[in-house]
């Protein structure tokens, strides 16, 4: 029986849905308590129905009882998402996703994923890693490595690495209760109508000295964790939160199971198998994409034999490069080979030029490699051609700040130990720069014997925070402005701020009367790495005012 073509809904249709919209009489309203699969296919129907999602539900995906009919939902994105490749329903149901206990590394594998997806993950600026789970300090124990024979060297520097970070939380904090007494820490309070800055002495109930107590502590926490976390490894176990839509989910469900890294593979079906309780028809078509795998194979082998001769050359951390339309082939052929390099763009473009124009197209077809459908996508050097890119070298930690802006695109090269590392001034301040270098000479040779071994992509999980790597940016203007105001605000970490003022700054040189989009981009230089000393100031005067307190920060 057709869906009758009218929009007045019965009363029995209407008490029908008041369990599943928020008002049956409005035009704007919201969903609950539907499958997100039934959801999906009501809103599809929005591009062929004549009717509105309410009439749709009640006539097309309710069962007589008034339940949802969940096998017409599911027959019907069936049908439009896999059968006819329509991608844009695949967004129209949304899940929530938790994964725990991944690798830092591979929450950065996750985050490529840019568009569809909206993730948090646990910070290494606020959470401290000196408490073992288990038995066990918090980092993977990759199935691959474990199983190398390598197993046993790869837990040896792994527990030294957290050893030696427990060892400096107490030493740390002190240093910064000595920069930053109690006593000499404000927060904000409203009295008199208005707000003010108060210290210790004058607070006045308990609720105040609490807030003050929760904001201290936490305050001096994040500098201690902004110092220690140079020598965690790309290994450490982090959690992630992910709301993304169908499409993002099969995308990346297809991106792990075509990475190399065990661990991808491993958790590409973990999701596979979590999904399958909200959104099965939206990942069912979720596969490994032998066709990149394939090119990713014969890239990496076709570069290491063009840059075995290569020295690395010394840059600038930051550099902004000149990308002139008559280079466009050279710097195209050159984005292709940047990911699997260790070399600036500026030193790969040289090589590049140099070589012959049937060398230069040679490359260009191995990385589109043999494609036998629309759905074997070439990669992301083809996104090439923003009017501003960058390329920067800083360490894993700030990369990690960096890396989640969307409205932009970018590659990275593999984590490694080629670049070198920095160590922060306090390490030597509290005693333990012996300590801190052997872990990094340590998870050097640990880096060294996994390469050797042919755990290229493992070697990484041996990488510290304060390694140096390097990344490619390309970006337009509004862009650029978002970005550096952002994160050069005052709470931003130190190196990551230097990062994104001295971005400002070379792109300025260049263009100085583009200064009204840059306009609130902090150049300040702020001492004593206590940077979130204000905002959590602020925060103590928004949890009097709530009645809300972080109890786990208390």
């Amino acid at each position: 029986m057709k869906p009758k073509r009218t929009d007045d809904l019965s009363e029995r249709e209407r008490d029908i849905l008041r369990r599943y919209v928020t008002d049956v009489d409005a035009r704007v309203f919201s969903i609950r308590d539907l499958n997100p699969e039934v959801i999906g296919a009501a809103l599809a129907r929005y591009s062929r129905a004549p009717t509105g999602f309410k009439e749709t539900v009640a006539r097309e995906f309710l069962n007589a009882d008034g339940t949802p009919n969940d096998i017409k939902g599911s027959e019907m994105v069936d049908r439009v998402v896999n059968k006819f490749g329509d991608d844009s329903v695949a967004e129209l149901a949304v899940a929530p996703l938790c994964i725990e206990e991944i690798s830092n590394l591979m929450t950065k594998i996750i985050e490529d994923c840019r568009i569809g997806g909206s993730p948090i993950e646990e910070s290494t600026r606020y959470v401290l890693y000196d408490q073992k789970r288990g038995g066990r300090w918090r980092y993977v124990r990759s199935r691959t490595i474990m199983e190398s024979g390598l197993g046993e060297s790869y837990v040896a520097v792994m527990d030294f690495l957290f050893d030696t970070y427990a060892a400096m939380v107490e030493p740390m904090q002190e240093l910064f209760r000595k920069r930053l007494p109690a006593d000499r820490f404000a927060i904000e309070v409203e009295r008199g109508g208005g707000v003010q800055r108060v210290f210790p002495a004058d607070l006045t109930d308990d609720n105040e000295k609490r807030a003050h107590r929760i904001a201290y502590n936490f305050t001096i926490r994040s500098a201690a964790c902004d110092i220690m976390r140079c020598i965690l490894p790309a290994a450490t176990q982090a959690n992630v939160g992910i709301i993304g839509n169908g499409r993002f989910f099969s995308m990346l469900i297809s991106k792990l199971q075509t990475e190399e890294l065990s661990e991808a593979q491993d958790l590409a079906e973990q999701i596979r198998e979590a999904l399958n309780h909200q959104i099965p028809t939206f990942i069912k078509r979720a596969a490994r994409r032998e066709h990149r795998a394939d090119v990713h194979r014969k890239m990496r082998a076709r570069c290491d034999e063009l840059f075995a001769a290569e020295a690395i050359e010394t840059v600038p951390e930051v550099v902004l490069l000149d990308n002139r339309d008559e280079d466009y082939f050279i710097n195209l052929v050159a984005s292709m080979i940047f990911p699997y390099v260790q070399h600036s763009t500026q030193q790969v473009r040289r090589v590049v030029r140099a070589l012959s124009e049937q060398a230069r197209l040679d490359i260009f077809n191995l990385y589109m490699g043999e494609r036998k459908s629309k759905r074997d996508r070439p990669g992301r050097a083809l996104e090439y051609g923003y009017p501003i890119e960058f390329d920067i070298v800083a360490g894993f930690a700030e990369y990690r700040d960096l890396q989640r802006h969307r409205m932009l695109t970018q590659q990275r090269q593999d984590m490694g130990v080629l670049l070198g590392y920095s160590i922060p001034d306090e390490i030597e301040e509290v005693g333990m720069l012996d300590a801190v270098q052997e872990c990094f000479q340590r998870a050097e040779g640990l880096h060294h014997d996994l390469k050797r071994a042919g755990l290229r992509e493992e070697a990484q999980y041996a990488a510290l925070f304060n390694h140096f790597m390097r990344w490619n940016m390309g970006m337009n203007l509004r862009e650029l402005g978002h970005f550096t105001e952002l994160r050069t605000q005052k709470a931003g970490h130190p190196k990551y701020r230097r990062v994104c003022q001295t971005m400002a700054k070379l792109y300025l040189q260049r263009h100085p009367e583009m200064e009204p989009v840059l306009r609130y981009v902090d150049h300040n230089d702020y001492d004593q790495s206590i940077t979130r000393a204000e905002q959590e100031a602020r925060t103590a005067r928004k949890s009097l005012t709530t009645g809300v307190f972080d109890d786990m920060d208390d």
